[in-house]
């Protein structure tokens, strides 16, 4: 399914200094600053350019001695400040949820068991990590937010209203919610992201969209890629978009206040004949889905984003490397400035909404983490060094 990856993959951003414009196209919205991209990345003074990974090591999850320790699948991952990583697998009988490495991979321990007790996890819905090395955990099945040191330890709980299900903790304390709203009778669908304060009242709507909603009943068909909002935050930027027809991100500080838009120009990505063939074959055997999907003519503009820790954006768009077979991404200076692109990772939105298979990337600790999943349908964690010149 993947090409081999090399111990040294060198990555060169499309800009070059001769062809890349220099001045920034920007106007004002709504008392908003908007940053106008085109297909040619910028060239910025004094920013880095070109990007080279350095394979370091690589957590598999078909490792015997892993699957000793009674990890079977790596279904979300985290990175603390120390470059530690966490593992969390999909909750099953007799193994524990969250394991442990090191800097260098090597296994440390394992947490988080499976159940209904005081820090014992059902369903982990979301799995992430603070500014201050804390995991977070969500049990969707408890409706229960669960708190772990770097340790292991059980640091408090946090039981969730029931119509609260999705709320995202915050690195300042507060919460993200979005508020879902939709009718049979309508085509389109809402959803408001909130800002909630540690009592779950509401601080501030961050932001409205309206988007084209999924379809039910004889006959009806749903888009395939299912162009709802998504989005990422970081210790202080929240990154808001729709993965559609249009390139835009909005992003916001944890105050829930709009800083800047970001547009960019793209090349669309036809939706071919053997992509859809592949797509559906991908699908749960039996899904009932397949005969309710259609594929639009194009892919949508981009699929993914996350963001490093000095402020970078990376848009994983729905273009293909050749040699690699990763995603394209375009990459975006903190200041919301195209400056190059590279391939990174394996997301697949079709496959994360419809088979339950995400192929996440983290930036963080000068490294690059990817997820990705090998021939043989095991999971293994890629890390790199990123060698920004």
């Amino acid at each position: 399914m993947k090409k081999r990856i090399f111990a040294l993959l060198v990555i060169s951003l499309v800009a070059s200094c001769s062809g890349a414009p220099r001045q920034v196209d920007k106007v004002i919205e709504n008392g908003i600053e908007v940053v106008l991209n085109h297909v040619t990345p910028y060239r910025v003074p004094e920013e880095p350019s070109e990007l080279s990974l350095e394979r370091e090591f690589i957590i598999d999850a078909e490792n015997p001695d892993l699957l000793r320790a009674g990890l079977a699948d790596i279904y979300r991952f985290g990175v603390d400040s120390r470059g530690s990583v966490y593992i969390a697998q999909r909750p099953r009988k007799d193994a524990f949820v969250i394991f442990q490495f090191d800097d260098q991979g090597r296994f440390l321990k394992s947490f988080g068991r499976v159940g209904q007790g005081p820090g014992e996890i059902e369903r982990c819905s979301y799995f992430g990590i603070n500014s201050k090395d804390e995991i977070f955990s969500l049990d969707a099945q408890k409706i229960k937010l669960t708190t772990y040191s770097s340790s292991g330890e059980v640091l408090g709980e946090t039981l969730l209203p029931q119509s609260l299900v999705g709320t995202i903790p915050l690195d300042n304390g507060d919460f993200l919610f979005p508020e879902y709203r939709s009718s049979p009778d309508s085509e389109f669908a809402e959803v408001t992201f909130n800002l909630l304060d540690w009592q779950f009242k509401k601080i501030k709507e961050m932001h409205h969209f309206r988007y084209a909603a999924q379809s039910y009943g004889v006959g009806k068909k749903t888009n395939a890629f299912l162009a709802i909002p998504t989005g990422i935050f970081t210790s202080d930027r929240i990154y808001l978009g729709i993965p559609g027809l249009d390139y835009e991100i909005f992003v916001f500080d944890l105050a829930g206040t709009l800083l800047r838009k970001i547009r960019k120009e793209y090349l669309p990505v036809e939706v071919t004949s053997s992509f859809q063939k592949d797509a559906i074959a991908n699908l749960p055997q039996g899904s009932a889905m397949a005969e309710r999907l259609y594929f639009p003519d194009h892919k949508p503009a981009y699929q993914y984003l996350f963001a490093d820790e000095i402020g970078r954006l990376f848009i994983m768009t729905s273009e293909k490397d050749e040699v690699s077979g990763q995603n394209i991404c375009d990459i975006f200076s903190a200041s919301g400035v195209f400056i190059g692109r590279a391939a990174i990772g394996y997301f697949d939105r079709f496959r994360s909404i419809w088979g339950g298979v995400s192929l996440d990337v983290v930036a963080k600790n000068q490294r690059i983490y990817v997820l990705q999943e090998k021939n043989n349908g095991y999971k293994e964690l890629v890390v790199y060094k990123a060698i920004w010149r």
